[in-house]
């Protein structure tokens, strides 16, 4: 028994300019899932608002293309994906939608798509990001602290209900949310909460709370360089200590059942729905 899938790899194409966020091709990377026995693996580099991020639409065009001579060469499956960001600023402005870093023609053409956070992503300006960051990181015990955590906590429900979020990535991660509530919300959506291979960034408390509640993980390593694809020490570590039954873990010996392509049509005929009412 072993995992057959890992769902969150970076490559070159993490970039700004000539400096690159992660080493490797896409076919390095699917070299690497084949020699650790994988049958499965996604491409999920950062999308445009992210400091490295795919360059535009003509990138992620030829990393989709990457993704499937990848999968022709290896026999492996390759999920070309997404790292996606929540907008803080969408748990508190109902107006505003969650942030989704590339075009809608991207989103569509995508099979993986994570949620998660990363600081200076999001708000509008340097100094609200800075300002932000030192809220969740810093000064964890200011007044407001409540609001703060409720605030993110529904950023979170907003990603997961506006775009087809397939697991949230190193949930609470440099942010104040409530983890349990989230991870409960995104089970009832189909969505699983990632034990990730190089952060940790839930309690054991809190992980077996979610247990508890009969949540589902997915294990993935956040490889930044092919030699990681694969291994997820952290993740095991956390399912021996935490006790958690193999059966609640997507990617053990099974292969998860991914929300995107069922929650884009729903979309669609959602749309088509309403454009008929409106005409």
């Amino acid at each position: 028994m072993a995992f057959l899938g890992d769902y969150h790899t970076h490559t070159k194409y993490s970039r700004r300019g000539a400096k690159k966020h992660a080493v490797g091709s896409v076919l390095d990377n699917a070299l690497a899932a084949k020699k650790a026995g994988l049958t499965e693996l996604a491409i999920t580099d950062h999308g445009y608002c992210h400091y490295y991020g795919v360059d535009n639409e003509a990138a992620f065009a030829k990393l989709k293309a990457d993704c499937k001579k990848a999968e022709e060469i290896t026999g492996v499956r390759v999920y070309a994906g997404l790292e996606n960001n929540i907008d803080q600023r969408s748990g508190k402005n109902k107006k505003l939608p969650a942030l989704m870093e590339c075009t809608p023609d991207v989103l569509c053409g995508l099979e993986i798509v994570q949620g998660g956070y990363h600081a200076m992503v999001g708000t509008p300006t340097i100094f609200r990001n800075l300002l932000f960051w030192a809220r969740n990181v810093i000064f964890k015990f200011l007044p407001g602290r409540k609001k703060l955590i409720a605030r993110n906590t529904e950023a979170y429900k907003r990603a997961i209900d506006e775009y087809p979020i397939d697991f949230i990535g190193h949930l609470n991660r440099g942010i104040l949310a409530d983890a349990v509530e989230v991870a409960k919300y995104a089970h009832s959506k189909g969505v699983y909460i990632e034990l990730n291979g190089r952060h940790k960034s839930l309690s054991k408390k809190q992980i077996k709370q979610m247990v508890d509640a009969g949540v589902e993980f997915i294990c993935n390593s956040d490889a930044h360089r092919p030699e990681a694809v694969g291994t997820m020490p952290l993740a095991e570590k956390l399912i021996a200590e935490c006790g958690i039954p193999y059966r609640l873990i997507a990617n053990w010996d099974r292969l998860p059942s991914f929300r995107s392509e069922n929650f884009t049509a729903a979309r669609q005929q959602k749309e088509q729905a309403a454009r008929r009412s409106d005409g």
